[in-house]
Parts: structure tokens; C-alpha cells; sequence
């Protein structure tokens, strides 16, 4: 679907990003953010967890050209970028907390946390353990600005480690892909299991408000240690 016709379909008050996948083709960016502003986007989601294609074993004999725009994962191009419109920017694919620290000091509006589903880059953290390292070596990085993630969520109760983390929300893909084999009731019905996963859960930890949580809910020793073993 084209960007207007995403936007056609968004509620009154439904917030929407844009999620860019940026060219060496100055144009063709320009256009991408232009075309988002019109269309409603709250903000631009740029995505730096992929400047190669991924070395898909099951996609070999699914053959495209090789891209050669790796060269603009570059902060000149995120400050070219923040040039080129007034929307917020957001990173989407931060792996360490090296980068985390650099995208606060360079102005990101927001942050992912993201692996791109653990399908670029074999052994890439995943992001629960990019945000355990950022509490454990830069909390204040979660005051400074926003901190999302995605990547391996699955139940409510992964929802609510990330949450007492510190960060803010988190986002799904392959959950709502599975369950849109049964169009929209699907979509919804799996949204209703995990809101229902996530009360249940807050609930039986002692959670009476979910804005409650922090870390002290956790077993940090048990996640440092177990961390690789609990998938993307």
C-alpha cells in the first residue's frame, strides 16, 4: 500500500509514523518525507539497523541486485535529514549503548531499540539486552529521550520487562502478520489477548498501575545471565 492510502485508513486520532528506508537519491528522500508530512505522519522512522541486505540462507535463490547506498549511515546524513523536514526523527535499530548515547547527543527525538528481527545480522543483540545494558550503564539515556522497542515481543510479559526497563512502548510485527491470516478479527483478537496478557501479568506481580514499574520487578541477575537464551 502507498503511504496515502496507509493514511486513509487511520483513525481521528491514531498516531502514524513513516518508517524510511533512506537512498543515496536525495530526490527520492525528499519526496518520501514530503509525501508523509501530507499524509499525516507524526513523525519519521529511519532505519539504521540495515545498511546491507541480510545473508539469508533461504533466500539465496531469491537473487535482487546488491545495494550500494551503505555509504549514507552517516550522522552528516541524520543531520541532512533533519534539514529536510520539521518532523520529528526517529532511530530505529539501535544495538549498543555507544549508539544510544551518540543519537541523544546528536538531537534524535526518539530511539528503537531493534535488531530488525534478528534477520540482518546473525548474533546481533537482542534489543531486551540493549535495553538491560542501557539501564545497567546509562539509565539517565531513558529521561533524556524517548526510548521504543521492538523485536521478539511475544507475550505480556515481555512487554512489561521492557516497560520496567524504562522504555516507553514497544512494537510487534510478526504477531499481527500471523494473526491477519484471519483479516481484522484476527488482528484484533490478538491485540485483545496480549492487552489481556499484560493485565494478568501486572496484576500478579503486585502492578496496581502499570506507570509503577521499574526495575526492582525484575531479576536483572537472572536476565544478565539467561539474556542469549530467550530468542530475538
Amino acid at each position: 500500500m502507498s503511504i496515502e492510502e496507509m493514511a486513509t485508513a487511520k483513525g481521528p486520532s491514531q498516531v502514524i509514523f513513516q518508517q524510511l528506508y533512506a537512498q543515496n537519491n536525495r530526490t527520492f528522500n525528499q519526496m518520501t518525507l514530503d509525501r508523509a508530512k501530507k499524509a499525516g505522519s507524526n513523525a519519521i522512522v529511519w532505519t539504521v539497523d540495515a545498511p546491507a541486505d541480510g545473508a539469508w540462507v533461504y533466500g539465496a535463490r531469491f537473487t535482487l541486485p546488491p545495494r550500494t547506498d551503505t555509504a549514507i549511515f552517516t550522522w552528516d546524513f541524520f543531520n541532512e535529514l533533519r534539514n529536510m523536514t520539521d518532523l520529528p526523527i526517529i532511530l530505529k535499530g539501535i544495538t549498543s549503548v555507544e549508539d544510544a548515547k551518540i543519537a541523544v547527543s546528536m538531537g534524535a527525538d526518539a530511539i528503537v531499540l531493534s535488531n530488525h528481527g534478528a534477520r540482518h545480522l546473525d548474533g546481533a543483540p537482542s534489543p531486551l539486552a540493549v535495553a538491560l545494558a542501557i539501564h545497567d550503564q546509562a539509565p539517565e539515556i531513558f529521561t533524556q529521550t524517548e526510548v521504543l522497542a521492538d523485536c521478539g515481543v511475544r507475550y505480556g510479559t515481555d512487554v512489561l520487562k521492557f516497560l520496567a526497563l524504562g522504555v516507553k512502548a514497544v512494537g510487534l510485527g510478526r504477531s499481527f502478520m500471523y494473526a491477519n491470516i484471519y483479516g481484522t478479527s484476527g488482528v484484533e483478537r490478538a491485540i485483545d489477548i496480549l492487552k489481556r496478557e499484560i493485565f494478568l501479568d501486572a496484576v500478579n506481580l503486585g502492578v496496581d498501575d502499570i506507570h509503577k514499574l521499574n526495575s526492582s520487578y525484575l531479576d536483572l541477575d537472572y536476565l544478565r545471565r539467561h539474556l542469549w537464551d530467550m530468542g530475538p
